[in-house]
C-alpha cells in the first residue's frame, strides 16, 4: 500500500516516450495533412485525422487528446468542444485555429483540460502544439493515476495519512481519522505531531524519521493520542516520498 501511495502522489509527469493518441479535426484537408505530418515527426505522438467533427466524436473514447479547428461547416470548435465534454468531461482538448476573431479566445472556457492556440507560422506553432498536447496529456494521466490510488487507499482497512514537507497532514483517509475520533477534514492541515504524545514525537523524530531520511521504511509500535487526550498503541509504518512528504500507515488494531 505504501508503494501505491508513492505512485498516486508522484508529481512527475509521464515520460515523453509514452505513446499519445491524438485526433485532429479540420475541414481543410491540406492543412489537416500538414498538422498530421508535423506531429507524426514526434515518436511519442500517434495521429488520426477527421474532417468532420461528427465523425471525430465516434473516436474520442480511444484517444488521449483532441486538436480542433474553429471554423468548420455546420459547427465550430466551441460547439464541438461542448459535444466532446458530454462524452469525455476531462479529455484534453486544444482549439487550434487560424481565425483572428478576438471573441473566440474570450469565449473559450478556462479549464485544466483545454488550451487555445493560434495557427500562425507552422514552423513555430507546430512545435508549440506538440508541447501543449504532451503537457495536457501527461497531467491528465497523472491525475487519473492519483485518483485511482486514492480510491484504493480509501478502500483499504489500514489507517493511512500523508504528511506534507511542512509537517502537516495533506491527506487522511477515513480509517486513520476514525482511529483518532475525528473526520479527515479535522486533521487536514494540522501537524502530525499532535497525534502522538510529546515523548513519542521525540522518539519518532530520532528513530523513524532518521530511518526514512536514509531511504528506508520504518516499522514499529507507537503510542498515539487523540484530541481528547486518550492514548492507544498500534503498529506503525513510516515511509518517505520523493517530494519530502511522509506516509504514516497504522497497520494494527489500537489498544487502549
Amino acid at each position: 500500500m505504501i508503494e501505491d501511495i508513492a505512485a498516486a502522489t508522484a508529481n512527475a509527469p509521464a515520460s515523453s516516450d509514452e505513446s499519445i493518441d491524438v485526433i485532429c479535426v479540420d475541414d481543410d484537408r491540406d492543412y489537416l495533412d500538414l498538422i498530421a505530418a508535423h506531429l507524426s515527426e514526434h515518436d511519442d505522438l500517434s495521429v488520426r485525422t477527421e474532417t468532420a467533427p461528427a465523425d471525430a466524436l465516434d473516436h474520442v473514447d480511444a484517444v488521449d487528446c483532441v486538436v480542433s479547428d474553429y471554423d468548420m461547416p455546420g459547427t465550430n470548435g466551441l460547439e464541438f468542444l461542448s459535444d466532446v465534454r458530454e462524452r469525455a468531461p476531462t479529455l484534453p482538448f486544444v482549439l487550434f485555429t487560424g481565425s483572428e476573431r478576438a471573441d473566440i479566445a474570450e469565449g473559450f472556457p478556462e479549464s485544466t483540460w483545454t488550451e487555445f492556440l493560434r495557427k500562425n507560422s507552422p514552423t513555430v506553432t507546430m512545435s508549440i502544439l506538440a508541447g501543449r498536447i504532451r503537457r495536457l496529456v501527461h497531467h491528465h494521466r497523472t491525475m487519473r493515476t492519483a485518483e485511482r490510488g486514492l480510491t484504493a487507499i480509501e478502500a483499504t482497512a489500514d489507517a493511512i495519512a500523508v504528511v506534507a514537507p511542512d509537517g502537516t497532514f495533506s491527506f487522511v483517509n477515513h480509517v486513520f481519522a476514525s482511529r483518532f475520533g475525528a473526520e479527515p477534514n479535522d486533521l487536514i492541515g494540522s501537524p502530525w505531531r499532535e497525534c502522538f504524545p510529546d515523548e513519542e514525537v521525540e522518539r519518532l523524530e530520532s528513530t523513524a524519521l532518521e530511518t526514512v531520511r536514509d531511504d528506508w521504511q520504518w516499522t514499529g509500535g507507537t503510542v498515539c493520542e487523540t484530541d481528547g487526550g486518550d492514548t492507544f498503541t498500534t503498529q506503525t509504518r513510516v515511509a518517505g516520498l520523493d517530494d519530502g512528504s511522509l506516509v504514516f500507515c497504522l497497520t494494527g488494531p489500537g489498544e487502549e
